[in-house]
């Protein structure tokens, strides 16, 4: 580095101003929590049961012990009704993407958009393009 205190200043306001954007700092489970604060879930039991997970595997995730899988954390967002945008966040917070480069990110994706958050419906459209590891 040729200017190292300029670099460090630099490093400094970058810090600061991602910082400041308290969504983009949050981890899963707490933005998890801002989601179903936001969309007045009162009861847990109404989204893992919703979502077809066990509370076993509901409680791993809320309590940070475990990971949620990618289809665990789409049947969580299908579950909540979130939003295409808030369901790429949340699954960019437990560190999945949805590709464009492959079917099932793109049918995903397609019921995000057009409000499609039956499980099952969700399921008969992947299983109609040849993709069964959903359920």
């Amino acid at each position: 580095m040729e200017d190292k205190d300029k670099t460090f200043a630099e490093l400094d306001k970058y810090i600061e101003i991602h910082r400041e954007n308290r969504e983009k700092s949050m981890e899963f489970v707490e933005y998890l929590y801002k989601l179903m604060d936001k969309y007045k879930v009162e009861k847990a039991s109404e989204i893992y049961k919703t979502a077809n997970i066990t509370k076993q595997c509901w409680s791993g995730i809320i309590s940070g012990k475990s990971i949620p899988s990618l289809n665990t954390c789409i049947r969580i967002a299908l579950a909540m009704k979130l939003t295409n945008h808030e369901c790429k966040y949340l699954l960019k917070k437990a560190g999945y993407t949805l590709s464009s480069a492959n079917e099932f990110g793109l049918v995903i994706r397609f019921c995000f958009e057009k409000g499609i958050y039956d499980i099952y419906d969700v399921s008969e459209l992947l299983e109609s393009r040849g993709i069964y590891d959903f359920s």
